[in-house]
């Protein structure tokens, strides 16, 4: 069992409205758009804490996309209303990151939430039928200084008791596109360290793990793959604009 506080419970009960999925809702989205081996999948999330990766079809994004330029989003400070062009994203205020909270309107993100390989993998996962926690569009910007900004470091999420995220990569990630980095099998339970310190800086990780626990999830636009958040994970600093969608169950 994860050593939890009570503090983090409270925590997830104000980060928003939970949905229970209708099994109504469920469906098989094709195999041509969606194809995985949800066996091996959650096998890669039950061992090290994410998943390898794999893709959604060029179609589904270029959906994905045409929502993107329909739709406005929020500061990360929660103020704004800001339209961000998927063909020319300019940063829209002062902060770096811009969310949509409202993605599952979207048909084509809706379909993947309620897609039956991906809810398999949840349900195993989290050992009972998952809930819909969070399903939401990030942009990432760069920051103006190369200096060393805590946001940007290795934590690990405590959004509920457990919990699994999806990621999407709705632009093309490379080494400079701010990569998801994570620490492998960091997801299972915390030791003294690593309870006092939910934040490390790289250094602080570097001398805590071994070099070969460390993962950087690179991939074209439709890259996708699972992770427990509860891991140490960090987005790396993007030298330009970055979105990704991101779909969180829980229980």
């Amino acid at each position: 069992m994860r050593a939890i506080t009570i503090f983090s419970t409270l925590r997830s009960i104000t980060l928003g409205f939970i949905r229970i999925i209708p099994k109504a809702k469920l469906n098989r989205t094709s195999k041509e758009d969606i194809n995985i081996d949800r066996d091996q999948l959650l096998a890669e999330v039950k061992e090290n804490g994410f998943s390898s990766t794999f893709n959604i079809s060029s179609k589904r994004v270029n959906r994905i996309i045409e929502y993107n330029n329909q739709v406005n989003y929020k500061g990360i400070d929660g103020k704004g209303s800001f339209n961000i062009d998927y063909n020319n994203p300019q940063r829209p205020s002062t902060e770096l990151w811009y969310t949509n909270p409202n993605a599952e309107e979207c048909d084509a993100i809706k379909e993947l939430v309620y897609n039956e390989d991906i809810l398999h993998i949840a349900k195993e996962y989290l050992g009972k039928e998952p809930t819909i926690k969070d399903v939401r569009t990030w942009w990432s910007f760069p920051q103006d200084k190369k200096e060393y900004n805590h946001l940007y470091g290795y934590h690990y999420d405590i959004d509920s008791y457990k919990f699994l995220k999806m990621f999407v990569y709705i632009t093309d990630v490379d080494e400079n596109g701010g990569p998801h980095a994570i620490i492998s099998k960091t997801h299972l339970a915390k030791d003294m360290y690593e309870k006092k310190n939910r934040r490390l800086t790289d250094e602080m990780a570097d001398n805590k793990y071994e070099k070969d626990r460390f993962f950087v999830m690179k991939g074209k636009r439709g890259t996708c793959f699972f992770e427990d958040t509860f891991s140490y994970h960090k987005g790396t600093i993007p030298c330009y604009p970055r979105l990704i969608l991101q779909l969180e169950f829980s229980i």
